[in-house]
């Protein structure tokens, strides 16, 4: 077997092929029509298992039979066909993806019969993963709500400021409430007219532990971050309850403060 047999083989392998039914069907593709008990002589293979594996490259529409003088032919088919194949594939994936869909919700109703549900715990290192995490809470169509005091690396970002002001004059239907030191530098990403938005500036000396890290509160997950340069990570928590737990002490804060 040659280098470049061996390559065909392999892609047929990728698309479903079996490695005996890439060999046969490939011995098909160069011999021509044979009947199966002399494929099976051929290719050294008990007849039983040449049999089934013509059968099934027959289901697949690569290979065709017929009868001469009462002897069964087996024939592949012009490479062509394996067009045809993998378009009823994908058809057929198509089809169960939309039926797949519209029962994710009962796949999570499994996980859900249980009273305790782990929390998902995630970390993400250096600034970029930071800016992943805060990307994910500012794209987020819910309820939102944080700590966040931005350092100067941030500030000093303009792409990211830039988006980060972006995200947050976007309209949306859900409340989105910060609590942000009284610095005039950050003040400016927030100078904007977005009722969905509101915005609670203090007085940094007043609550120095408020801003010791960011945390951002959004969906089931709570998101604590560092900005400390070369220090950077963010620790993302996914759990309803602890959320939860997070949405009422903001509250509680929030309404402290006002």
């Amino acid at each position: 077997m040659n280098v470049y047999t061996c390559m065909l083989e392999e892609y047929l392998s990728q698309i479903g092929f079996t490695g005996s039914e890439s060999k046969v069907y490939m011995e098909l593709l160069q011999i021509g029509a044979q009947p199966m008990s002399l494929l099976a002589k051929r290719m050294m293979m008990n007849r039983t298992s040449v049999w089934s594996i013509l059968k099934s490259l027959e289901q697949k529409g690569v290979v065709s039979s017929y009868s001469s003088q009462k002897i069964k032919y087996f024939v592949a088919n012009d490479p062509n066909f394996l067009i045809g194949y993998i378009d009823r594939k994908c058809r057929v994936f198509d089809y169960y993806r939309e039926k797949l869909i519209s029962v994710i919700p009962q796949f999570r109703g499994v996980s859900d019969n249980f009273v305790f549900h782990k929390p998902i715990v995630s970390f993400f290192d250096g600034l970029e993963g930071v800016k992943h995490v805060l990307y994910d809470f500012l794209k987020a169509n819910c309820e939102k709500m944080g700590y966040i005091s931005l350092d100067q690396c941030f500030l000093a970002d303009n792409n990211f400021s830039d988006f980060f002001r972006d995200a947050l004059k976007r309209k949306t239907l859900k409340p989105f409430r910060i609590i942000l030191p009284n610095f005039d530098e950050i003040k400016k990403i927030f100078n904007f007219n977005n009722k969905n938005v509101e915005i609670l500036c203090v007085e940094k000396d007043d609550f120095r532990k408020l801003f010791e890290n960011e945390i951002a509160i959004y969906n089931n997950k709570v998101c604590i971050l560092n900005l400390q340069k070369g220090g950077e990570y963010a620790i993302v928590i996914e759990s309803p309850k602890t959320a939860d737990m997070h949405k009422m002490i903001f509250d509680m804060v929030w309404n402290s403060i006002q």
